[in-house]
């Protein structure tokens, strides 16, 4: 084939137009007022490897302009920086197609760059190459010729495409999307006279000024052909074999025969079956294609829907909010939609690729899922484990460590409750502590999750946010009544202590989480948890506590510890009041009744040595 050169736009038109772009970007600029001098681009502008919206803004915005990229107004006429400073081919491995595997692969093996220029223009179509190669494709000092190149097409074929006749096995022109009709009309139009790239002159030409399209004569084809899918009711009706399902692949596949490529209208084309005929509300799809209904088996809804940057925009605003092609049509980015059943229905404020809940997901509609739910709504874009469907959408395992939440029931799928782990375990199971202070439900003291985590349990933010960070330890928030009489309550996330508690007599505690090893032994261990003064609620300062325990003839040889235990009875200690509400001010048991009887203690003086106590003094007043 040879390329016609009467076709294209001749180089002074082109850089005229490259002058107009120019004036207008020194008038308009590349940035915004938000932009602090550079630019300034909308959410989802660059996705990899799709492309994101510039991709497909680039394409649209190109054919729109009559083949005049808006891109060199920032990015220069060869794309390599201009006045934004950043070349469009600066990053080759991380952009346009060079992340995709395969893009050109060695024949006969599939092409993804030849599957993707024949799709609709969109990220995609015959027009996306035009961008950078050039409107016929000869390329230029940056990018390479799609033309007589041994490395692509092959030497000596002057064409955009395989060698002909490109209608056979591996590679065939009948599966490209007739909307890149435009393009292969360069070279293949029939306007009445010969066209040696158009060899099959079409039975009846179409009348001069007809846009160009595949099966209306402006170049080689004007017979109907066969329709690519079975017809009947199998095809008509919800079930194996439905069309709704092989539509929404691709809409813009059904727009090519039933409707008008570039327009909003799917009613009715070189096929005469219109799909506005059944869908009077919404043209191409169910009035009711948000959510997740079915119908003899079939899922009706969009969100697994194919090519949707192309299909949807062409009804939809795809790139942010606003009206979009169709004024009726909602944008992709609207919060929520009443239909034309008068049916109002959530959806994605954030964009196409975002949530269509909210996010954090922190409410009921999120708490309260179950398996029916699950498989009827969230497992469209989740997957409990492995791989989700939707590139991104976590999985319910990231944050459910220890099991599916959809069987593994009150807290399970996170933690035993308490938690119970030991050495090794994952978080959120670590042991710790739990099980001793969870024991204080024995001894009067009720304690429940809240006591220590108040506002940070199940259905709540603080616990949410903890669950998708996974940083251990756990938060810590005490009830205010465990404030010790020095001041609030803490707990020190980096060695795990806590301090300031009520019920450790405002000391501070163990590590958390070798508490086991490091346990309080409270026989013996009066003074982790009772300091002398009146600094605390169960501080010891009556009598003569100074003298005897400050005293270096009382006790020798003993800690300070032990000498608590020369008039106190250890065993005394863990009986009914010692533990008893601990989160009051109040010491439940008179501390009278953990003397030892030899103390021969009457409320006001002792008589240890008549009690037969070695080395104490007679009676004196405490």
């Amino acid at each position: 084939m040879t390329v016609p050169i009467h076709s294209f736009r001749d180089l002074r038109h082109f850089t005229l137009s490259l002058i107009l772009l120019v004036a207008f970007a020194g008038i308009a600029g590349c940035g915004n007022d938000d932009s602090s001098g550079g630019l300034s681009s909308p959410p989802d502008w660059v996705v990899v490897p799709s492309g994101g919206l510039h991709a497909t803004r680039a394409t649209q915005t190109y054919i729109d302009n009559g083949g005049i990229s808006s891109c060199v107004e920032c990015h220069g006429a060869d794309l390599s920086g201009g006045s934004s400073k950043v070349s469009c081919f600066g990053n080759p491995a991380g952009c346009h197609h060079g992340p995709v595997a395969d893009w050109v692969g060695s024949p006969p093996a599939a092409q993804s760059h030849g599957v993707a220029a024949k799709k609709a223009p969109g990220s995609s179509g015959f027009a996306s190459c035009q961008i950078c190669h050039g409107s016929n494709f000869t390329g230029s000092t940056i990018v390479p010729t799609c033309l007589n190149t041994a490395a692509c097409h092959g030497a000596g074929v002057a064409s955009p495409h395989a060698r002909k006749p490109w209608r056979g096995a591996p590679y065939t022109h009948a599966t490209t999307d007739n909307a890149n009709a435009p393009v292969c009309y360069q070279c293949h139009a029939y306007t009445g006279t010969a066209n040696p790239n158009n060899p099959h002159v079409p039975p009846t030409p179409a009348p001069a000024g007809t846009a160009p399209g595949c099966i209306n004569g402006t170049m080689c084809h004007n017979q109907a052909a066969a329709a690519p899918h079975i017809t009947g009711s199998t095809w008509l009706n919800a079930g194996t074999g439905f069309h709704g399902t092989d539509a929404k692949s691709d809409l813009t596949n059904c727009q090519g025969c039933h409707g008008t490529p570039g327009t909003i209208n799917f009613n009715g084309g070189s096929a005469p079956t219109a799909c506005s005929t059944c869908h009077t509300a919404s043209q191409a799809h169910p009035t009711d294609w948000e959510g997740l209904r079915t119908i003899n088996g079939v899922t009706i809804t969009h969100r697994t829907s194919g090519n949707l940057d192309v299909a949807c925009a062409i009804c939809h605003n795809t790139a942010g909010p606003g009206t979009g092609p169709d004024p009726s049509a909602p944008s992709c980015f609207s919060a929520s939609f009443t239909n034309a059943l008068g049916q109002a229905r959530s959806c994605h404020s954030g964009s196409p690729a975002g949530e269509s809940h909210l996010s954090p997901f922190d409410n009921t509609d999120h708490y309260s899922v179950g398996s029916t739910t699950f498989t009827a709504n969230c497992g469209v874009c989740h997957a409990v484990e492995g791989t989700s469907p939707v590139s991104g959408a976590p999985l319910c395992t990231s944050c459910h460590a220890a099991g599916s939440p959809l069987t593994a029931a009150n807290c399970t799928s996170c933690h035993v409750s308490p938690p119970n782990g030991g050495t090794g375990a994952a978080y959120a199971n670590i042991a710790g502590a739990h099980a001793v202070h969870i024991a204080l439900n024995s001894t009067g003291t009720p304690v429940t999750c809240d006591t220590c985590h108040n506002g940070l349990g199940t259905n709540t933010l603080n616990h949410y946010n903890r669950a998708k960070t996974r940083v251990p330890p756990g938060d810590v928030a005490f009830l205010a009544a465990y404030n010790a009489e020095s001041g609030t309550a803490a707990f020190t996330p980096a060695n795990r202590t806590c301090s300031n508690v009520i019920c450790h007599g405002g000391q501070g505690t163990p590590d958390w989480q070798t508490a086991t090893a490091n346990a309080i032994d409270v026989p013996n261990a009066c003074l982790s948890c009772h300091e002398s003064g009146t600094s605390q609620y169960n501080s010891y300062f009556s009598g003569r506590h100074a003298l005897h325990l400050d005293s270096s003839e009382f006790g020798v040889g003993l800690s300070a510890t032990m000498k608590c235990k020369l008039c106190h009875d250890e065993t005394k200690v863990n009986v009914s009041g010692h533990f008893q509400d601990l989160a009051t001010p109040e010491f439940e048991q008179d501390p009278q009744e953990t003397i030892l009887p030899a103390v021969k203690y009457n409320g006001t003086s002792c008589d240890p040595q008549s009690g037969e106590l070695t080395g104490c003094h007679r009676k004196e007043n405490w």
